[in-house]
């Protein structure tokens, strides 16, 4: 293959990969239902490790369990019983899938704030308040912009939920 044509594959290779979406985790909040089925309170979509999600102003103490997708391998999913992820907390080894019920760590209807451990046991990449995160990007949107990152690849941060 002529050099020329070597190059130009690199380069289109290397823009493809570049392309490829990160990893996100999905977390599900679910409340207690009837006859044993929970219902789902919310779905997270977040790709930050070591940052705290707080939900205490908008689903505070309503969660009965959860459960996650597409953490990365050898991550801990910590749930906390209050905001900024403070007190009480449950650990969970289980990824990249799993789940939780929260009555097992006396957690039921308590949980105020989450994180994601990679390497630290501290909230190193900051502290979201996921209702208000709600209320911004629902400002952004009208200005063509659903996220809070502002485009930065550097903190790939927006948390998305519904």
């Amino acid at each position: 293959m002529a050099p020329a044509k070597v190059h130009l594959l690199v380069v289109f290779s290397l823009l493809a990969v570049a392309m490829l979406p990160a990893s996100a985790t999905n977390l599900w909040l679910f409340d207690h239902g009837v006859n044993g089925k929970n219902i789902k309170l919310k779905r997270f979509n977040f790709g930050t490790s070591q940052r705290c999600f707080s939900v205490a102003n908008c689903f505070n103490d309503k969660a009965a369990s959860a459960s996650w997708v597409k953490a990365p391998s050898a991550t801990r999913v910590v749930f906390y019983e209050d905001a900024e992820c403070s007190g009480t907390q449950a650990v969970s080894t289980q990824t990249p899938s799993g789940g939780i019920e929260f009555a097992s760590v006396n957690l039921d209807k308590k949980v105020s704030s989450f994180m994601l451990w990679d390497y630290s046991t501290f909230a190193l990449n900051g502290f979201v308040d996921v209702c208000e995160a709600a209320i911004l990007r629902s400002a952004n949107t009208s200005a063509n912009s659903s996220s809070l990152d502002s485009g930065s690849k550097s903190s790939n941060g927006s948390i998305t939920f519904n």
